[in-house]
């Protein structure tokens, strides 16, 4: 079976799956991270929800204060409500670059803070497993569950044109979305507020004005992506590193003089 059929079959049939939810400790770190793959199902919820308490309750730093994604489909309602949760923690979404968003994942994908998405993201509408259910009944459950999947977006800052890029899609198929869809559409990066906010305090811990922040991030911008791609340090923590190590060079350089 090829990658895509594999896809297409999981995402159809995930809601009689389980995804694997795992707290680790990162390599190398004094932090953990919480992975999320294969397929998310009913009682998954219930999980996500022990782990996230464990967390608090350890008092555990979660590296990049991300949850990590290989999610290849499930069920939308399931996904939905641990993308609640993702938002209401805080916690920041990531798919490595060889790692797959697909299906009900794009839903856990933009409820992160700050959505790290470097794989592929790929999205259809849902399908009805159940076949005792009359044509009054699917309508039924199609015109909810637009309703719910759409008003869900929209207060996640997902753009419209995602709406009709899962809508538009058949259930049989998969889009793959292109890497300018991706960025442009909320599913990478974050919205204005949490933007702004994570920018002031970046710039206020590596002691420099808002606007010199922001000279200083384009300016590493190749590297500290790099270091975020990989998973090592979020691109604006990258940017404070490096201006305070620039500093601590000048400062060196100055007791040297003297």
């Amino acid at each position: 079976m090829n990658k895509f059929l594999a896809f297409t079959l999981i995402a159809l049939l995930g809601v009689q799956a389980h995804a694997e939810m795992e707290l680790v400790k990162v390599k190398g770190e004094k932090t953990h991270t919480i992975k999320i793959s294969k397929s998310v199902g009913f009682g998954d919820v219930e999980k996500f929800q022990a782990i996230v308490n464990e967390v608090k309750k350890k008092k555990l730093k979660l590296h990049m204060n991300a949850i990590q994604l290989d999610v290849y489909g499930g069920e939308p309602s399931v996904a939905r409500a641990i993308g609640r949760i993702i938002k209401q923690n805080k916690f920041n979404t990531f798919v490595a670059p060889n790692n797959d968003c697909v299906s009900a994942c794009v839903y856990l994908a933009i409820s992160g803070v700050r959505r790290l998405i470097y794989g592929d993201v790929l999205v259809h509408r849902f399908a009805l497993v159940n076949k005792n259910l009359t044509d009054e009944q699917v309508a039924q459950i199609i015109r909810e569950h637009l309703k719910e999947a759409n008003e869900y977006i929209i207060e996640m800052g997902g753009s419209v044109k995602l709406i009709e890029a899962i809508n538009f899609t058949p259930n049989w198929a998969l889009r793959r979305l292109s890497r300018d869809e991706v960025n442009h559409w909320g599913i990478f990066g974050s919205e204005h507020i949490e933007d702004e906010i994570l920018f002031r305090q970046s710039a206020k811990l590596a002691g420099v004005s808002r606007i010199e922040f922001n000279s200083e991030y384009v300016n590493n911008l190749d590297i500290c992506k790099k270091q975020e791609y990989s998973f090592k340090e979020l691109s604006t923590r990258c940017t404070v590193n490096q201006i305070l190590k620039l500093k601590n060079k000048a400062n060196s350089k100055t007791l040297l003089a003297n």
